[in-house]
């Protein structure tokens, strides 16, 4: 490992081997790791910090509905997304070990964020969501619309600007959402 920066080799080689083994991809060479679920992205951030070698651990979904050029949380059941404290790099077994509970925190919230895909459980979760904390209106309601012409043509155009980045092109194509890229034989 690189004597500068082995704390950043530890988290490349553990989310490899827990993440992208389980069909998640890494955003070009950054920290953050993302499971494609066609409308949203379940967003992984091993986020660093400017104090120190090491990691938090920010976790949340990203909805593609929103046309935006940049990544954020729309939904966590977090607080602010953190879902684990920064661990600071002490020695490799010290990290690793950390990284390894981290990734596999991360893998397990991805898969249950995988059953969102399922639109009218996607439905239940979220009325259930704003029941308890009302904040999540907007979400539900894009949700309650994920059937209209208007919200899919978002998702789309969303969908083909990521795929458009060289940083996403381990992006997988949606059979569904990426319709457009596949019959324009970009695929």
């Amino acid at each position: 490992m690189s004597d500068k920066k082995p704390h950043e080799e530890i988290i490349k080689r553990v989310c490899k081997e827990i993440l992208l083994s389980n069909g998640l991809f890494q955003k070009g060479t950054s920290r953050i790791y993302l499971d494609d679920n066609g409308y949203f992205f379940t967003h992984i951030e091993f986020q660093p910090s400017s104090w120190g070698r090491g990691s938090y651990l920010n976790i949340g979904l990203c909805f593609l509905w929103k046309n935006r050029d940049y990544f954020a949380f729309d939904y966590s059941p977090f607080i602010a997304a953190r879902a684990k404290n920064f661990v600071e790099y002490q020695n490799d077994t010290q990290f690793e070990e950390a990284m390894r509970e981290y990734a596999q925190f991360a893998l397990e919230q991805a898969l249950d964020f995988r059953k969102l895909r399922n639109i009218k459980y996607a439905k239940r979760y979220f009325r259930k969501v704003c029941r308890k904390i009302k904040k999540h209106l907007e979400t539900l309601d894009m949700i309650e619309r994920l059937d209209t012409e208007e919200v899919l043509a978002a998702i789309k155009k969303t969908r083909s600007f990521w795929h458009s980045k060289p940083s996403m092109k381990n992006m997988p194509y949606d059979s569904f959402f990426d319709e457009q890229i596949n019959n324009s034989g970009l695929m």
